[in-house]
């Protein structure tokens, strides 16, 4: 009699582990494969990145201060 328990429980925990799989590879398991398959192409086809260019002049570094405004005592 506790064998057919047994086997009867393994039997259930089987069942659900497979459904759980299922479940994975049904509604998971092939949108990660194409994700994987759509990101190694677009790692091959190189993309550049676009630089911006602004027309704003660039900073300069007014911390010198020029021996002609200083008051020379």
């Amino acid at each position: 009699m506790y064998q057919l328990i047994r086997t009867f429980r393994f039997t259930i925990i089987l069942l659900f582990v497979l459904t759980l799989i299922f479940l994975f590879a049904k509604y998971l398991l092939l949108p990660i494969i194409i994700f994987v398959i759509i990101m190694k192409v677009f790692n091959k086809i190189k993309f550049n990145k676009v630089k911006k260019t602004t027309s704003q002049p660039k900073k300069t570094n007014n911390t010198i201060i020029d021996a002609d405004y200083e008051e020379v005592d």
